[in-house]
């Protein structure tokens, strides 16, 4: 850990400071999006917008952030996987490409496509995006769930799948690393769930909503991961949110 600390301080201290600012900008804009009757709840507890801002400045600064990305760096290395972010015009492309279709997969995309079958999918994009959101998506989106998706919890998989089924191999097969993306990816998928519940009721269609696009855009991000390293993924996830954002904003 003293090696991680020593050699990555610029990158975690990069993870905890996105997390601390993201985090706080979440705590900020989520009562908006929940329903009366929690809203009405938190205020019976004495919760404030302030402590909320303030608990998720600490939960994806520290927790899902420094802490995370500290353990990820290290299982990365185990399972080479982990690339120092520099330059490399082979990964402009698909970086570009990725995210691109991420942003307009969310905006226009969601709206046009799930829009036209779900009044709650459609009454997302019925306000341009404040502040508070921007940052968020660009910091959480972009840095922290990479960090808690691909660079700890892919890499895990990866290395618990190579010591069940490759320990008399040299090295790791190119099946080891997709099967971790497409479990990841899955659970990237499925961790939006609970969200969506705390405003809306769960359908099928939402259901398969969620997998299609958050499913689709984790299996983009961790192949970016695995070829060029996790500062592409990160790029192309927070830069997908900053761009459906712009979008909105323009066009709402």
């Amino acid at each position: 850990m003293k090696d991680c600390i020593k050699n990555d301080w610029k990158f975690l201290l990069f993870v905890l400071i996105s997390g601390l600012i993201g985090g706080y900008c979440i705590g900020l804009y989520l009562p908006e999006t929940y329903s009366q009757e929690i809203l009405q709840q938190l205020q019976e507890q004495g919760v404030t917008a302030e402590m909320l801002a303030l608990s998720g400045a600490v939960q994806y600064g520290i927790l899902y952030g420094v802490i995370l990305a500290a353990i990820g760096s290290i299982i990365s290395r185990k399972v080479g996987l982990w690339k120092e972010f520099r330059f490399d015009k082979n990964a402009v492309a698909p970086t570009a490409i990725i995210t691109i279709t991420g942003a307009l997969c969310l905006f226009p995309g969601d709206k046009l496509i799930f829009g036209s079958f779900s009044s709650w999918v459609s009454d997302q994009y019925n306000t341009s995006p404040g502040l508070p959101k921007i940052i968020s998506g660009l910091l959480v989106g972009g840095v922290i769930e990479e960090v808690m998706m691909r660079l700890f919890f892919m890499s895990l998989l990866v290395l618990i799948l190579s010591k069940l089924f490759c320990k008399n191999q040299t090295e790791i097969p190119v099946r080891v690393f997709a099967a971790a993306n497409i479990i990841s990816a899955l659970l990237f998928a499925a961790g939006h769930l609970p969200g969506t519940m705390a405003m809306t009721t769960l359908t099928p269609l939402l259901l398969f909503r969620c997998f299609l696009f958050n499913g689709g855009l984790g299996l983009c991000f961790g192949y970016l991961y695995r070829k060029y390293g996790i500062g592409y993924a990160m790029t192309a996830h927070g830069a997908a949110h900053l761009i459906s954002d712009l979008l909105m904003i323009i066009f709402l």
